[in-house]
């Protein structure tokens, strides 16, 4: 890398030596790391960015969001806001491409709203795709003048220029996702749409603090019934689904890796008291609060 950002990343966990060089974009809308190497393993990593990591060689073996996962040499792996990436281990050759993107580029450009939404949930469970070898020149074309770019001196279009570049390569990132997913376009009009898309991301940034369809609904100025109507149709999931995996994803974050007791995280995440939030995370988890905690506690 021939030049240093000015300002470090802001990923909760993850600090970079001085040594690490790294690029970055408006601070930190993008950050881009080269090599990893110098990045100490066995540390939990958790970020609010879209994270994508493109492995170039060698091989990481990681826990994403509790479930182990291996990325080898042409392996794509995809990460989505608010996921955590811990115990890792890499080979002695290991290296690879990763960008770390703010999720606000994401909904910058029209043209990435359905696919993005569309690949959400599929992307928690499924991270990682093999490249074809026209897939990885296109992602290297875009990574190469992404780089070059950032690099480029000041100009009035600059920031347009990049921020057209990122949703670009975020287009043919989730564009080979989308094509592993084999997911039927909907016929959900742009209104609809939209509204789904502002859904999923309340959801996400809300951590699980609200779990009432209608509070969603009403923020967005329709009925219960009718946002209903357009998950199901967009997603072929219902609102309460969506909102219980992600109320199920913080709560296991929070006891695996921070020291809130179990009290302090039920009071955090509005639950009424520690009896229910033992109830609704076992009924959806199939394990008690302390059960997992010490499961990862041992």
């Amino acid at each position: 890398m021939q030049q240093k950002a000015k300002a470090k990343p802001n990923m909760k966990h993850l600090e970079l030596t001085e040594k690490q060089e790294y690029l970055a974009f408006n601070e930190q809308d993008l950050i881009i790391i080269d090599k990893v190497q110098d990045l100490p393993e066995n540390s939990t990593y958790y970020t609010e960015h879209v994270l994508v990591i493109i492995c170039t060689a060698g091989k990481m073996q990681v826990e994403y969001d509790g479930k182990c996962i291996t990325i080898q040499e042409g392996d794509l792996f995809l990460g989505v806001p608010g996921s955590v990436l811990s115990d890792y281990m890499v080979s002695p050759k290991f290296d690879c491409k990763l960008l770390a993107i703010r999720p606000s580029e994401l909904m910058s450009s029209r043209e990435t709203h359905t696919p993005v939404i569309n690949s959400m949930l599929y992307v928690k469970t499924n991270p990682v795709v093999r490249l074809t070898e026209s897939d990885s020149q296109d992602v290297f074309a875009y990574y190469s003048l992404i780089c070059s770019r950032i690099r480029q001196a000041e100009h009035h279009y600059k920031n347009t220029e990049m921020r057209s570049l990122i949703n670009a390569f975020l287009l043919k990132v989730i564009g080979i996702m989308d094509n592993e997913m084999n997911v039927p376009e909907t016929e959900a009009t742009v209104r609809g749409d939209q509204l789904v898309e502002k859904f999923v991301w309340m959801v996400n940034e809300n951590r699980g603090r609200n779990r009432l369809v209608e509070y969603y609904a009403n923020r967005l100025n329709i009925t219960s019934k009718y946002l209903s109507t357009l998950v199901r149709s967009s997603l072929n999931h219902t609102p309460t689904e969506i909102i219980q995996v992600m109320t199920t994803k913080e709560i296991e974050r929070r006891l695996r890796y921070t020291d809130d007791s179990i009290k302090q995280i039920s009071h955090a995440m509005n639950f009424p008291n520690t009896s229910f939030f033992g109830k609704y995370f076992k009924q959806h988890s199939g394990m008690t609060p302390n059960s997992y905690r010490k499961k990862y506690h041992k």
